[in-house]
């Protein structure tokens, strides 16, 4: 509780930070949904205008939208905490039920924590992921132990999952390595009925995958996905390489093998097998450890619990603490709750939104860095269709992608890159090299210097 709690309160404490780049995506294009119905073509960019938009997180993104609508991004963040909080707590709550102590959880939860943070500090579509992720494991492990009809829930929570995140092929990926499991482990040992449910759970969840309004889109969109090249151009799509802050990372693989090798019969083929297989997710991907973050938390404690003999709890101070920690998150909510919009928007200063969209006129076209792009329709709506391009980076074409780093880096031709931009909304740091070569060309004057957005206007 008192781990827990901490981090709750933290997270809440800084939800100011906490609506970056994909948020402001999910809340655009949840009001193209809600105002226009499911989108088929791009309409918000020059460059990917047209182009066909499998918009599959659609329904999250409706759902944060409407929050907002309803009670500003208040509303929408601490939404965005609940799900990343409750995700978290369910996790601690299964290590429990399946026989972690209270101490292993507690020890475990403190390097899943670095990595859960990075992953789930940022409000986006993904938010309503952790939960569901959660809940699948739960099912398929409790039918492990007390088998029963429940675990066809999992297929609802799949559908579910397919319509607000990508990242649904992970949970169909449990569920048919579960089913896969079963299959061969009892082949010839349990009734025909149990064998058929095993197939059903080994099918049924890529149908799931596709019960969505995009269905037939949709095994092409995650082929394209998985293929593109974002690893050169999103941090999140690159492998996971040893650092300082992926180093909690690394001893969650290393030491969840090592005791699984150790204290192997008390996991389940299914267990080792979904270990292996989110390890090798982590370490594909760094937005992907995440999913290992919480599987850990899940399937560790237990085991970490056979290197020591169980201590004693004090009840009494340990009841008093969570109290306390519980007392602290509720103070923590009201305050946030409480804050105006502007206190959630201080890395997106309005006055440059409005110089942008001034300096821009009816018509004037806008070359706006990828962080700002989204947020910039979303304030200013008569941009939308004249803004270069924004964070949906699987619209574009492969020289397109390559566009945005020869910009940045100032490589041969960029000129020709940023012909026909009236209007430049550019990061400080980030941007520095072409701000620089605009101003010091005459090329550009700023009109608005935000940080961090700087805002410059052609001459």
């Amino acid at each position: 509780m008192v781990v827990v709690a901490a981090f709750a309160a933290i997270l809440i404490t800084h939800l100011r930070s906490a609506l970056a780049v994909d948020g402001w995506m999910a809340l655009l294009s949840g009001r193209v949904v809600a105002q226009h119905g499911l989108p088929a073509h791009d309409t918000l960019t020059v460059w990917a205008h047209g182009r066909p938009w499998v918009d599959q997180q659609w329904l999250a993104q409706l759902v944060l939208y409407e929050l907002e609508r309803v009670g500003g991004l208040p509303l929408v963040l601490l939404v965005h905490a609940a799900l990343v909080i409750g995700a978290f707590a369910g996790a601690a709550l299964l290590a429990r039920r399946l026989g972690g102590s209270a101490r292993s959880t507690t020890w475990v939860a403190v390097p899943v924590l670095v990595e859960y943070w990075r992953g789930a500090a940022i409000m986006r579509p993904q938010s309503f992921a952790f939960p569901l992720f959660v809940a699948v494991l739960w099912l398929l492990l409790d039918e492990l132990r007390r088998p029963s009809w429940r675990v066809y829930l999992v297929l609802p929570l799949l559908v579910l999952w397919a319509n607000v995140h990508g990242s649904v092929v992970v949970g169909s990926a449990l569920v048919s390595g579960f089913a896969l499991c079963e299959i061969v482990s009892s082949l010839w040992t349990r009734p025909r009925s149990v064998r058929l449910r095993s197939i059903v759970l080994l099918v049924a969840p890529w149908l799931c995958v596709l019960a969505s309004p995009y269905a037939t889109s949709l095994p092409h969109y995650y082929r394209e996905i998985f293929s593109s090249g974002f690893a050169t151009y999103v941090t999140e799509w690159a492998p996971t390489t040893l650092t300082l802050l992926s180093a909690p990372a690394y001893l969650l693989a290393l030491g969840g093998f090592w005791l699984i090798g150790r204290a192997g019969a008390r996991t389940s083929a299914f267990e080792k097998l979904a270990f292996v297989g989110v390890t090798l997710l982590a370490f594909d991907a760094v937005r992907n450890v995440v999913w290992l973050a919480l599987l850990s938390l899940i399937i560790l404690p237990r085991l970490l619990d056979t290197l020591r003999a169980p201590a004693v709890e004090p009840k009494r101070i340990n009841r008093m603490l969570a109290l306390a920690m519980l007392a602290g998150v509720a103070v923590a909510t009201i305050g946030v709750a409480f804050e105006p919009n502007s206190w959630f928007i201080q890395q997106y200063p309005v006055k440059a939104g409005n110089a942008a969209a001034v300096a821009a006129g009816g018509q004037g076209r806008v070359f706006a860095d990828e962080r700002y792009a989204d947020w910039l329709v979303f304030e200013h709506p008569q941009l939308a269709g004249r803004i270069a391009y924004d964070s949906r980076f699987e619209l574009l074409t492969a020289s397109q992608l390559r566009s945005v780093p020869e910009f940045r880096n100032l490589v041969a031709g960029w000129h020709r890159i940023v012909r026909g931009y009236s209007v430049f909304v550019l990061d400080r740091k980030s941007d520095a090299q072409p701000i620089k070569a605009l101003l010091s060309a005459r090329q550009a004057r700023a009109v608005s210097r935000q940080d961090p957005v700087v805002v410059l206007q052609r001459r």
